[in-house]
This record gives C-alpha cells, sequence and structure tokens, in this order.
C-alpha cells in the first residue's frame, strides 16, 4: 500500500456539498471496483471517480488498496476538485465537473480522451494503411526493376 505519486488540483472553488458528492462517489467506487473484478468508474453530482488495480491483486486486497487511496486522496488532497493517487497495486482518480461530467458522445469528451490516453482508432488505421501502401509499392518497384535487369541480360549485342 505504498504511495508512488499523488497530485492534487485546484483548491474546491465549487462550494458547499462538494466534500461530501465526493466522498459519496468515493464509497460507490470502493465497492464497484470489488464487483468489477479491479476496475470501476462512475459519476455521481458532477464527480467523476475511477479505481483500478494491477490484474494479479484479488477483488478484496483490490478493494483495500481502493479505499486506502481514497483516505490518502482525502487527506493529502483535501478539497481539492481533481486528484490522483498510485498506491503500489492501484490507482484512483477523480475529477469534479460544476457543469456536469462531459459524456463520451461528445466532441469534447472524445477529443480529451483520445489526446489523452494517445490513441485514435482513425489515425492508427490510416498509418498502417499507408505503410502497407509504402511496402507494396517498394514491392512492385523492385520486380520492375529485376524484370528490367533479366531483359538487359538476355539481349544479344551484335557489332558492325
Amino acid at each position: 500500500m505504498q504511495m508512488l505519486y499523488k497530485t492534487c488540483g485546484a483548491t474546491n472553488a465549487a462550494g458547499r456539498g462538494f466534500e461530501e458528492r465526493r466522498d459519496t462517489a468515493f464509497s460507490v467506487m470502493e465497492n464497484g471496483v470489488v464487483t468489477g473484478h479491479g476496475f470501476y468508474t462512475t459519476s455521481y453530482q458532477a464527480v467523476y471517480v475511477m479505481g483500478q488495480c494491477e490484474g494479479d491483486v484479488g477483488d478484496s486486497d483490490c478493494g483495500e488498496c481502493v479505499k486506502n487511496a481514497v483516505q490518502r486522496a482525502q487527506v493529502e488532497c483535501g478539497s481539492s476538485i481533481s486528484g490522483q493517487v498510485f498506491l503500489h497495486k492501484c490507482f484512483i482518480s477523480y475529477s469534479y465537473y460544476p457543469n456536469g461530467v462531459p459524456s463520451r458522445s461528445s466532441s469534447t469528451a472524445a477529443s480529451y480522451s483520445s489526446s489523452s490516453s494517445g490513441q485514435n482508432p482513425g489515425k492508427t488505421a490510416a498509418i498502417i494503411l499507408g505503410g502497407a501502401a509504402g511496402v507494396a509499392f517498394l514491392v512492385i518497384l523492385l520486380l520492375f526493376a529485376r524484370s528490367l535487369k533479366k531483359k538487359h541480360d538476355g539481349m544479344i549485342y551484335v557489332r558492325q
């Protein structure tokens, strides 16, 4: 349960009730990570939380690890509107969105999630397709050069 890293966001300017909402979301996540077998994400009244454990951690140990991470976030991040706590075997993250948690279908959330995770399926497919086309062009070019060489080698030169 050793802490590896933590980061806390800006101090709460959201007004009263934020910490209660955050703590309720934490409580739901603590239970959900056990039933979710090591991963759980949810939002509660504009507070988004996520908990995740390493794959070799059992469900009950994962729940304990996440509970420990939550306690550290509550103490060390206090009233910060966002935070991340990385322990040796688990990770938690929370963020407060005063205008509501963005949905996956909104363009802002989609561009945020693809830019933050570094994964963009369209871009990856284009790179793979471009690479395959480049290799195919190179093979065709080599075959053409080989056939020209064979033609050149098979010619008989007559001197006059």
